[in-house]
């Protein structure tokens, strides 16, 4: 766990300690500016975690773009970097991820067993910057740390997860009114000193005020726990991002990566 107050030099830390591992890259790679292909390293075993990365199973092959706003780092298993150099070579951080290169690079992983996920946005908050909310009127939250009350809609943030993405609920802040829990915010420990939040709400309770409130809730929880918070959310999801910026977070990677989704 971290030590000391997570504020904003801690947050950008981690953060680049997680990404460089993942991307098998150093610092400068990621804050120089420019776009990199990097082969990922074939000497440890393709099915384990990474060491210093997040704890998600390793996908064989390996690929994984990442951009912290300043250039980028394309990593790719040895046997992909044919397709790969010529496809990245001496291109701008904004044309690293557009369309074009996406749709090719998502054929070529298709052929190999594996669906592309995102490019996904990835926020962060530092202690300093978090703005916290009450339950609105109607409701109150509780921390648990158990699997007790959960209601389809809590289900749904185990079955978002994607492949290879099998940490662990740590707690959660539950939305309670007289019919019962109604929504959560639950953290998955990804890593050492990084954890994922997770938000689910019943339709007939969104745009109320909720998800602010489970929002900043399980974030200082997870501070409380001594670790970084990240969140999570799809490139379209306008309404998740009013939700983390109005919470604190702020833009801090894009991340774009293949997974195996055949059936084991």
């Amino acid at each position: 766990m971290t030590t000391g107050p997570i504020n904003r030099d801690r947050v950008q830390s981690v953060i680049l300690d997680v990404l460089t591992a993942e991307q098998f890259c150093g610092r400068d790679d990621l804050l120089d500016g420019d776009v990199h292909v990097i082969e990922a390293d074939p000497t440890s075993d393709d099915t384990s975690r990474i060491p210093g990365g997040r704890w998600f199973d390793r996908p064989d092959p390996y690929l994984s773009l990442v951009s912290v706003g300043v250039g980028g780092v394309i990593t790719v298993s040895p046997e992909l970097m044919s397709w790969a150099v010529p496809l990245y070579e001496g291109v701008t951080r904004d044309q690293m991820m557009e369309p074009i290169r996406i749709a090719e690079v998502s054929e070529r992983m298709e052929r190999l067993g594996q669906k592309t996920f995102g490019p996904f946005p990835r926020w962060v908050c530092a202690e300093e910057d978090l703005k916290e909310f009450p339950a609105p009127p109607g409701y109150t939250i509780e921390l648990r740390d158990d699997d007790e009350d959960r209601h389809a809609v809590m289900a749904q943030q185990a079955q978002s997860r994607r492949p290879g993405e099998r940490t662990t609920h740590q707690f959660r802040a539950v939305a309670i009114t007289d019919e019962g829990p109604i929504g959560s915010a639950g953290v998955t420990a990804d890593g050492d000193d990084l954890y994922q939040i997770h938000i689910a709400i019943q339709e007939p309770h969104r745009g109320r005020g909720l998800g602010r409130a489970l929002t900043s809730a399980i974030t200082r929880a997870t501070f409380d726990h001594g670790a970084v918070p990240y969140y999570g959310t799809t490139a379209v999801n306008t309404w998740s991002m009013r939700t983390a910026i109005s919470c604190g977070f702020y833009p801090a990677w894009v991340h774009m990566f293949s997974r195996d989704v055949r059936p084991a």
